[in-house]
């Protein structure tokens, strides 16, 4: 029975996508990943086998709702765009959108029917997982207030996300690119205010003005709140009203900022969504005339014919990508911002000026800048600046912090580029037409990746030369740090180690490549068995961020405890890989004792690591190029 005043294309989007069976299979497996962390937790804490400690059991439920809380908020912000993406360039791919425009839907109810109807399928994926956090209050440690406040941000967080990416369809040509772009930057961004707020503002237990802005800062302000508080309301009596409200309240300025975003962009959105349907929109509409002349948007391009070389499909996805003026300004943006990032970190070094790190999560809050010299209150300074091993720290956390952000920005450029190279292709017709030439499927897949590999070889290049940069003034300058460890027996020990070793860009190197061509080769695999870009996305960024991730976490735990194994696990990942380019010293067991040994377990590491991903390559390209020909048959005709 039809609901008075309903939104059809809500109630269309409620009908036929809540029904689907992959919409179906992607809620059971959310729920069974969350089901088997459970189980995980439970036997990390002897709960199925032998007594059970109500404190372990308490404290294991605590930090799985903490774990499950921030990957939800994570996968909001990286995949509700990607289901958003087709809100409108779905309709005009279909050769439907002029056929909604000519019914009695107003331009409001087009842009809330294609937002909230999109938006359910992410909602109810979030909801599916609620009779699991209720089980999780039965562990104890974990309030009740706190699971529907993770809920709310990652609901928020989603309404805000999905507001973007629709509007970015709406007023752009191909909106699908734009709204790949947009979770780029978006991932990006949040990691750079993450790390920001944690490594340089917090100055002790209290938030940051960054915090309202930023979800996950939210959820850990409102979650882990022991560690990371609010200002009490006196340090905010002499504040402005709506100052001490966004600074004494941060959930609360979150979600008013999230649906005051969402309802400005919702009716940008409804002003300009009628100017598609009259072919007027996209950027060139908005735009002056003499910056569209200087852009040459809407001037035909034309070039000299250039000869192909080699593999004509891997020379096509190497030099034919990125040439229009959004991707060339951003690689050049991306290289310069690496650069001018590593200049001014080595010039603080140098100098003298690194502060020591902040307080994290659960360091003692600081001591204050001044000491009191006599009874009266004069001030007296402390010691100026911190410490050469604080210094040392501080360096080796800030580079990290600013390699992990590069590398995940390149991992999440190669998983969309690579995602969508057979799927689109397969969308636009193109690769019927490439079926027709002498190119072979080996010819067609090893070109795929070889090309795509080779095209992220200048974003490749920012880490590796941002490292090099480091060991190079490492070694100019002799920059050392003391570093104090505990040998065998209970005894300790110091050894004077250089701030960067010289072979850390080369290590870093060997291990990132093989990491990144996994990731193009799970993307061209998913791509060419997916029939929409969307899905293969979606596909080979849960395969890709199960892989990283799971070696991630093993190997912050195994690389400074087990002598051999250790750094093998944390070289299959490049998040952690970082940190034994960086300070093997503190990241590999027994490199301080002996750098010999443990310059041998980082080349057998490597090795291992090259080899795995190598194999793993190699099966993945045999795979497609077995099942081409039936693959591509079977999505066509179906």
């Amino acid at each position: 029975m039809p609901v008075p005043f309903a939104n059809p294309l809500i109630t269309r989007s409620l009908h036929t996508g809540s029904r689907r069976v992959n919409h179906l299979l992607v809620r059971v497996g959310y729920l069974a990943g969350l089901t088997l962390l459970m189980l995980f937790a439970m036997l990390g804490v002897g709960a199925l086998s032998g007594p059970l400690d109500l404190n372990a059991l308490a404290k294991a439920g605590s930090n799985l709702f903490v774990l499950i809380a921030y990957g939800q908020v994570i996968a909001v912000c990286l995949l509700a765009p990607i289901f958003m993406a087709g809100a409108i360039a779905s309709e005009q791919s279909g050769q439907t959108y002029n056929i909604l425009l000519t019914t009695p839907l107003s331009n409001l109810q087009v842009v809330l029917g294609s937002l909230f109807g999109r938006l359910f399928f992410v909602l109810a994926l979030l909801f599916s997982g609620l009779p699991l956090f209720a089980v999780l209050l039965l562990f104890g440690g974990v309030p009740a207030s706190a699971v529907f406040v993770a809920f709310a941000i990652a609901a928020l967080t989603a309404l805000a996300v999905g507001s973007v990416a629709v509007t970015l369809s709406v007023l752009r040509a191909g909106g699908r690119k734009a709204v790949f772009s947009f979770v780029i930057g978006t991932a990006g961004l949040l990691i750079a205010v993450y790390l920001l707020d944690l490594l340089v503002l917090r100055d002790g237990r209290t938030t940051t003005f960054l915090t309202p802005l930023h979800p996950i800062l939210v959820l850990e302000a409102s979650v882990r709140n022991a560690n990371y508080a609010p200002p009490p309301p006196e340090l905010l009596a002499d504040r402005a009203g709506p100052v001490a409200f966004y600074l004494g309240r941060p959930f609360a300025s979150f979600a008013l900022i999230s649906t005051g975003v969402s309802a400005l962009l919702m009716g940008v959105c409804a002003l300009g969504v009628r100017r598609i349907g009259q072919g007027v929109g996209g950027l060139g509409a908005v735009l002056p005339a003499p910056l569209q002349r200087l852009l040459r948007l809407n001037a035909e391009r034309t070039r000299a014919p250039r000869a192909v070389s080699g593999n004509p499909i891997a020379w096509k996805e190497a030099h034919t990508r990125g040439k229009i003026t959004a991707g060339i300004l951003g690689r050049a943006a991306f290289l310069l911002l690496s650069a001018a990032g590593i200049a001014a970190l080595l010039l603080a070094h140098h100098r003298g000026q690194l502060p020591a790190l902040g307080t994290g999560f659960s360091t003692p809050a600081p001591q204050p800048v001044f000491t009191f010299a006599n009874q009266a209150g004069t001030p007296a300074p402390a010691a100026a600046g911190a410490s050469p091993a604080q210094q040392a720290a501080t360096f080796h956390a800030l580079l990290g912090a600013g390699l992990l952000l590069q590398l995940i920005l390149i991992t999440l450029i190669a998983v969309y580029m690579s995602a969508g190279c057979v799927s689109r292709e397969r969308e636009d017709g193109t690769l019927d037409i490439l079926l027709t030439t002498p190119v072979t499927p080996r010819q067609y897949i090893w070109g795929k990746l070889r090309g795509l590999v080779r095209f992220l070889s200048v974003l490749l290049a920012a880490p590796v030369l941002t490292l090099a940069a480091a060991s190079a003034y490492s070694a100019f300058t002799g920059a050392t740090y003391t570093h104090a460890y505990a040998a065998a027996g209970g005894a300790t020990g110091s050894v004077l180690a250089p701030l960067v070793p010289l072979w850390a860009p080369v290590l870093l190197a060997v291990l990132l490549i093989p990491f990144v061509a996994f990731a193009v080769a799970v993307g061209i695999f998913f791509s060419l068995r997916c029939r929409t870009v969307i899905g293969a996305v979606v596909a080979t960024l849960g395969v890709v961020g199960a892989v990283g991730g799971l070696f991630s976490l093993c190997g912050v735990t195994t690389g400074s405890s087990l002598p051999v194994i250790g750094p093998v696990v944390a070289s299959l990942s490049p998040f952690t890989a970082t940190a034994l380019a960086i300070s093997p010293h503190r990241s590999v067991a027994g490199f301080a004792e002996s750098a010999q040994s443990g310059a041998v377990s980082l080349v057998v590491a490597a090795a291992i690591a090259l080899a795995v991903y190598a194999v793993a390559v190699q099966i993945l390209i045999m795979v497609c190029t077995r099942d081409f020909d039936q693959t591509v048959r079977r999505l066509s005709g179906g």
